[in-house]
């Protein structure tokens, strides 16, 4: 028994040793193949990675190449242009109240208006008064009757045909005094009457030149007005919920947003009217956005919620000099002027001209943060009557201080001008605006440079109207006026019409 487990066991081990070198063999083998094709190879990659660097960088140097030149090439084989679509969303400072071209005054209304109704005639952007519903306008020999020949292709936005009706239905409208429409005035003795269905006559009191441009305002249906009560046409659906016109767009829905006034907004949704009698519109709609505060409204321009914005005096800080921004600056028919209180002993024709003299109008004018058409005549330089040769004295300090010496008002040793111990000190009405308020303090210091005392009154709307101008409550007024399109600058200037 002993002798054959001894044999087992040396069989066992040989066996064993045999198993233990085959391992050992096929591990050499393992780590031969290894060193050869791994670590050998990998060496081999690095001796030529300057060459593979050299060659990668080659490759991003010529795709950035291509890339520059394609864009390069761009403007030659490639135009930007518009196409048509798309909705166009406006934001507005204001409050929407009221569509009705009878009532709408506030900008957000003026905007809405302009859009959902047309006029008989509607001033181009060159400030020439061209045909809207109107074809052509003929004015006779007195000056006092004008005949209005109408177009014959418009309809309502409910389909309904326009005619002479609905013009001279808006007119006696106005004339209404239930109505309460701020543009009564205008239309006080004006007889309005049908010929035919496409041909509207206008009866003057007197002549009066600049008549053509009250013939601008929005008509309204008379098929759908005619049945409302002229005293509750203020509070009729038709000027906020269902507005009917004759305009490029109809309206689609109002949103209302907020409950607090402070917090509210109103959301105008307009769409494309397919049957517009004018130039085919390209967009298929526009959304009006009414905003109470501008931080809010300039916030949404910059996250694109909103692509225009209208009711800024200036141009944001955040937004100065950003690629993509376009800043349109729309000239106005008015001016912005210094008027002098001739009753005023201190103000003689020749003090006055020191003070214009003394007064550095460009440099007022680049402080304002937007750009200003400049003013020196009592008409726009737009206008045919402007005269260059006619215009204020410009701007020359040493002739204002010569002006002021000769009129016995001589510099004391503090700077001030005085004569017969009393101090040349004006005051200063105007309106509390932030404009308005940069301008009289630049009055202030420019005055003040030669000796001139100025006390600077900003007052509201109301307090200028009932007091400063109606009772002259002032030696100077910086206020603006309102010249309009046509150059008739009668009431104005014209004693008769103090």
């Amino acid at each position: 028994m002993s002798l054959i487990d001894r044999k087992m066991r040396l069989k066992a081990r040989r066996a064993l040793r045999k198993q233990k070198r085959q391992v050992e063999a096929v591990t050499s083998q393992a780590d031969d193949g290894i060193e050869r094709l791994v670590f050998k190879r990998f060496a081999r990659l690095l001796a030529v990675r300057k060459f593979v660097v050299l060659w990668t960088i080659l490759v991003v140097m010529l795709s950035a190449g291509t890339l520059w030149q394609v864009r390069g090439l761009d403007k030659f084989y490639l135009t930007t242009e518009a196409t048509t679509g798309g909705i166009y969303r406006e934001g507005v400072l204001g409050t929407f109240t009221n569509a009705n071209p009878l009532f709408a005054t506030s900008p957000v209304d003026v905007s809405v208006s302009r859009l959902l109704f047309s006029g008989l005639f509607k001033v181009s952007p060159e400030g020439k008064l061209v045909g809207d519903l109107a074809k052509n306008l003929k004015i006779d020999k007195t000056g006092k009757i004008y005949t209005v020949s109408l177009r014959k292709d418009v309809k309502w936005h409910d389909g309904k045909k326009f005619s002479a009706d609905d013009v001279v239905f808006t007119y006696d409208l106005i004339k209404n005094p239930e109505v309460k429409s701020p543009l009564l005035t205008s239309w006080s003795g004006v007889d309005i009457s049908k010929k035919d269905n496409n041909t509207v006559v206008f009866k003057l009191p007197n002549e009066l030149s600049p008549f053509k441009y009250a013939l601008t305002n929005g008509i309204v249906p008379k098929h759908i007005l005619a049945t409302v009560d002229p005293g509750d046409l203020r509070s009729s659906s038709f000027n906020t919920t269902n507005p009917i016109g004759t305009g490029p767009f109809s309206f689609r829905k109002l949103v209302v947003e907020g409950n607090a006034m402070g917090d509210r907004h109103e959301r105008i949704a307009l769409s494309k009217f397919k049957d517009y009698y004018g130039d085919v519109v390209g967009l298929d709609g526009v959304t009006i956005r009414s905003y109470q505060r501008k931080e809010e409204m300039i916030s949404d321009f910059q996250k694109k919620s909103i692509q225009a914005m209208i009711g800024l005096s200036s141009v944001p800080d955040q937004l100065e000099g950003q690629r993509g921004v376009k800043i349109i600056s729309v000239p106005m028919t008015s001016l912005v002027m210094i008027f002098f209180n001739n009753s005023r002993k201190n103000l003689n024709v020749n003090i006055r001209k020191a003070l214009v003299q003394a007064t550095n109008v460009k440099a007022i004018r680049d402080s304002l943060g937007f750009k200003a058409v400049p003013g020196d005549s009592p008409f726009l330089r737009s206008q045919f009557s402007y005269d260059p040769n006619i215009v204020q004295l410009p701007y020359n300090l040493k002739k204002a201080e010569a002006i002021l010496d000769a009129e016995g008002w001589k510099l004391n040793k503090d700077g001030k001008r005085t004569k017969n111990g009393k101090q040349l000190s004006f005051r200063l009405v105007s309106q509390s605006l932030s404009e308005y308020a940069s301008i009289a303090q630049k009055i202030q210091q420019q005055w003040g440079a030669i000796g001139i005392n100025v006390d600077a009154v900003l007052q509201p709307e109301e307090g200028i109207q009932s007091g400063a101008i109606s009772k002259h409550e002032y030696d100077i007024l910086l206020y603006g006026i309102s010249i309009g399109y046509d150059p008739d600058v009668f009431a104005y200037w014209h004693s008769s019409q103090a």
